[in-house]
C-alpha cells in the first residue's frame, strides 16, 4: 500500500479546493485566499550559472507542495488526503524532488 498523498493535474479554473483535498494554483488564479488549503506557486526563479544541486532553484511545484505538507503536519492546515494542481505551468516533473517523492504520488488513472 502507498500512503504518499497523491496528487492530480487539472485543467486551471476559477474555484476552491475539491472536499478532502488542497488545491495548487498559479499566484494569479481565481482561488480563495483565505483558506490555509490553498497554495499559491512562487514565480519561478533563474538557477546560477552552476546550478549545482545546493544552489540550483527548486521547481515552484516542490516547494508548494511542501509547505501543504509541513502545514498539514503541524495542523495549520486542515487535514487533506489529496493535492490538485491547477497550473498550465506545473508538470509532474516536480514530483521527483526527493522531499517530494518521499510524500507524495502521482494519482493512478
Amino acid at each position: 500500500m502507498d500512503d504518499r498523498i497523491p496528487v492530480r493535474f487539472a485543467a486551471p479554473r476559477p474555484g476552491g479546493p475539491p472536499p478532502g483535498a488542497a488545491l495548487v494554483v498559479d499566484e494569479t488564479a481565481l482561488a480563495p485566499r483565505a483558506t490555509p488549503l490553498v497554495e499559491r506557486l512562487a514565480a519561478e526563479r533563474p538557477a546560477h550559472s552552476a546550478a549545482c544541486s545546493c544552489c540550483g532553484s527548486r521547481a515552484s511545484l516542490a516547494a508548494a507542495l511542501h509547505a501543504l505538507f509541513i502545514r498539514r503536519a503541524t495542523g495549520v492546515t486542515p487535514w487533506f488526503d489529496r493535492v490538485e494542481v491547477r497550473s498550465a505551468r506545473a508538470d509532474a516533473s516536480a514530483l521527483e524532488d526527493p522531499l517530494v517523492a518521499a510524500r507524495f504520488r502521482l494519482e493512478d488513472g
